[in-house]
């Protein structure tokens, strides 16, 4: 495989886990406001699994895609 495939295939999986972090964050953030500990709990550890898998997609895209000179 050429390099520009390559960078297309690793620009796309980080998009997709961007998304994908993204959906689990929005997807368990009703759940954050509840008064129930149960939901709480619940609710915080995909929060912080979105979030982990948003950042990791924009550091990968950063990193992949800066200029050097």
């Amino acid at each position: 495989m050429n390099e520009k495939i390559t960078s297309n295939i690793i620009n796309g999986m980080s998009v997709i886990s961007m998304i994908a972090g993204i959906f689990g964050m929005l997807f368990c953030f009703p759940f954050l406001w509840s008064p129930r500990i149960e939901d709480l709990v619940g609710a915080g550890f995909p929060f912080v699994g979105g979030a982990l898998l948003f950042g990791s997609g924009l550091i990968t895209l950063g990193l992949f895609n800066r200029k050097t000179k």
